[in-house]
């Protein structure tokens, strides 16, 4: 992989019409848990579908026709769940996608090898990242992902995961290609202890990068969703620690040590609107550089805001008809006049790299972590 392949993107901090660069693909609400701080609970319990082969393969041709994507993560529900997973993953990756990340519980575990073994073969410019949720120590994360024995059987996926990463003999087969991560939400049942586990979980599991989450939306206990933020922070420095120590490197791909650095400024601005400050306004990316597509067809700018800019079912799974509507630049300036912010980890994401003033910190801090 070559840096190289990443200057296309560069412009879309200055140039921000265009087509997007990051999107959130719900394949499936079908799912083997039904975790009680779960946002998209409802979905889950409905047990949707997700779109057909045919209508991801329509969504991946028009994206590529409206420029090249950075970044796809498939969400759900359970991804792993799809038998098809690896023919989704080739719709865009035949059009030359750069990363693809999905997050799991590590609960279908011989599907979720054989899935990673057939995206790593068949897309080889492509690198994926897979990491698998916890919740906390064992009896805790049990308790709200409602399944005994659940945290164990995730703690050996995590295992199985990096014993296939050892396994990759060269580039084409996927080797250098594949991130192992782990994803922890804090929550009010949590948080006295998340921030210890983590250091208990990479010490145990090494993984390459651990994702941290707060819990947000409407989850399907709404108690879980009052963290303290002193409990938040606790969180946030431990993994800072961890990465300073060598502990907790991160992913290896170019340019990477930028995403680390930006995820450490966007884990501070997030802790900034948990406490209800505002006052270091990022401009949202959301509806503009990133979208949110649901297993219904739904566009949004964003799995918070629950505003729609269309739905893929009225024009045939080609995104390049709703992109340029009146309703959907109608929704971008209404996020940007009433300066839209929330915490969810995508969107700051993208807020922190495509936006010029935060820059300075952005090099600042990947000068720092690429230090030896």
């Amino acid at each position: 992989m070559n840096a190289l392949r990443y200057a296309p993107f560069a412009m879309r901090a200055i140039r921000r019409s265009g087509p997007p660069l990051h999107l959130t693909l719900f394949v499936t609400g079908r799912c083997n848990l039904r975790c009680r701080h779960c946002f998209h609970w409802k979905e889950v319990a409905e047990g949707a579908a997700g779109p057909s082969l045919e209508q991801v393969q329509s969504l991946a041709d028009s994206c590529a026709r409206m420029g090249p994507l950075l970044w796809i993560s498939f969400g759900g529900g359970e991804p792993f769940l799809r038998k098809d997973l690896p023919d989704l993953a080739r719709a865009f990756g035949r059009h030359g996608l750069r990363h693809l990340a999905i997050p799991t519980n590590g609960l279908v575990e011989e599907r979720q090898h054989e899935a990673i073994a057939r995206i790593l073969l068949e897309n080889p410019d492509l690198y994926l990242s897979v990491a698998v949720s916890f919740d906390g120590p064992p009896a805790i994360h049990d308790s709200i992902r409602q399944i005994k024995g659940g945290h164990a059987r995730s703690m050996e996926s995590v295992r199985a995961l990096k014993r296939q990463q050892a396994a990759l003999t060269d580039v084409a087969q996927g080797k250098g290609r594949l991130g192992v991560g782990i994803l922890v939400t804090i929550t009010s049942e949590n948080q006295d202890s998340i921030a210890a586990h983590l250091r208990e979980l990479v010490g145990e599991l090494h993984p390459d990068n651990a994702t941290l989450n707060l819990a947000r939306g409407t989850a399907m206990e709404t108690h879980l969703l009052q963290v303290n933020p002193d409990r938040y922070a606790e969180l946030v420095a431990t993994k800072r620690a961890l990465n300073e120590s060598g502990a907790l490197p991160y992913f290896d791909f170019p340019l990477s040590s930028v995403a680390a650095a930006r995820d450490r400024l966007m884990y501070g601005h997030i802790e900034r609107l948990a406490r209800g400050d505002r006052s270091k306004h990022l401009p949202c990316t959301a509806g503009k550089l990133s979208l949110v597509v649901f297993e219904n067809g739904s566009v949004q700018p964003c799995e918070i805001l629950g505003r729609e800019i269309g739905n893929l079912n009225n024009v045939g799974w080609d995104l390049q008809r709703l992109w340029r509507t009146k309703q959907a630049d109608l929704l971008r300036r209404e996020i940007a006049d009433t300066r839209c912010a929330c915490t969810w980890e995508c969107a700051a994401a993208d807020n922190v790299l495509f936006q010029p003033t935060q820059w300075p910190s952005l090099a600042r801090a990947t000068l720092t972590l690429a230090k030896p």
